[in-house]
């Protein structure tokens, strides 16, 4: 790709609702241009670019990929098609921004990712969470709770209704198998493996509610590699339980949190501190320090398509520990998606 280029040409797989929230970040991202959608037919592609600025509609998704003046896709399809759109538009010369959860299994997600890194094209998933400028003052406020997390929690759900298990996609097996595990899930595995900056060696899951198959209250134990006993994670994700999005990191100084770690508020976000944190006058007072921090006006749809369009356009180099943070999240997936089907077993998670 020309390094000169001053933005980043996008094309979008489907037109899925998630996808409008990223194609109006592709126009506030200064080094971004939404050029195309694609969708299965003709009408439903035109009217999505008509409502939202997109200058070329395609009726088929291999037309898109043809189209020599996109330099990057972004692919919002259901689960079980990221490996087939993956592969096709690496193979024509096209950095990949897929939705996550990556794949139905690690296997296919492999396969994407290397798809990918063959063809010297960037593989990034849809975690939003990850470019918030909330995360960098997380990371270099760890050391006021401790060296390293020793114990992270994490929730993140949502209740449908009737509607959405029989209308939305999210409760058909074979287009979105994993779930709640893979829907909302991924998030707190993902910042977990963030913050642990290790694999889980074990995994115990249960799913307490299935539709149709599918898994839609899970809450899973992960085990990491750590001294005196290890450390721990523990996660709960839930389409049938009220809105939460939440992630408490535990240290041996005191404790972080965040009641918003997915969507944050792009005007102030915050993260709350607590240290020193005891109980006095015979366990009947709760003495402790709290700092609220606040990050203000960061759109994190916004800075992901800023970072991605960076690589995409060459103005910095490929980044493959995006991809590899994918892979893993995903084993992890996997892990607690088979201890689930066993009853609770414990899972290893291969390296």
């Amino acid at each position: 790709m020309n390094q000169s280029r001053k933005t980043c040409r996008w094309g979008v797989l489907g037109a899925a609702s998630i996808a409008r929230k990223n194609v109006r970040a592709m126009h506030l991202a200064e080094n971004a241009q939404p050029l195309a959608i694609a969708s299965r037919t003709l009408e439903k592609a035109s009217a999505f670019a008509a409502e939202h600025q997109v200058e070329r509609s395609y009726g088929s998704y291999e037309a898109l990929l043809e189209d020599p003046d996109v330099d990057a896709v972004y692919i919002p399809l259901p689960t079980t098609l990221h490996r087939e759109w993956t592969i096709r538009a690496a193979a024509a010369g096209k950095h990949v921004l897929c939705e996550k959860p990556v794949a139905p299994n690690a296997s296919d997600a492999e396969a994407m990712i290397e798809s990918c890194r063959d063809a010297d094209v960037q593989f990034m998933d849809g975690v939003m969470f990850m470019h918030h400028a909330r995360m960098q003052t997380l990371k270099s406020r760890l050391v006021d709770i401790g060296e390293a997390p020793n114990l992270i929690t994490s929730g993140f759900s949502f209740r449908g209704d009737d509607s959405f298990f029989e209308e939305n996609i999210r409760g058909d097996a074979s287009m979105e198998p994993l779930g709640a595990v893979g829907d909302l899930g991924w998030y707190s595995v993902r910042i977990m493996l963030e913050l642990m900056l290790v694999l889980p060696s074990q995994v115990r899951a249960t799913h307490h509610r299935l539709h149709h198959g599918i898994p839609i209250h899970t809450t899973a134990e992960l085990d990491f590699p750590g001294t005196d006993g290890g450390r721990h994670a523990f996660l709960h994700c839930s389409f049938v339980h009220p809105l939460r999005q939440w992630v408490e990191i535990c240290g041996s100084a005191g404790t972080m949190r965040m009641d918003d770690f997915v969507i944050g508020s792009p005007t102030e976000a915050c993260l709350q501190l607590e240290t020193e944190s005891r109980l006095t006058e015979k366990d009947l007072v709760h003495e402790r320090r709290t700092e609220r921090i606040v990050t203000r006006d960061c759109i994190q749809e916004v800075e992901m398509i800023r970072n991605f369009s960076e690589i995409a356009r060459g103005a910095t180099p490929l980044q493959p520990g995006w991809s590899d943070m994918s892979h893993a999240t995903q084993k992890v997936i996997d892990a607690i998606m088979s201890s689930a089907s066993a009853d609770g077993a414990s899972v290893p998670i291969p390296d």
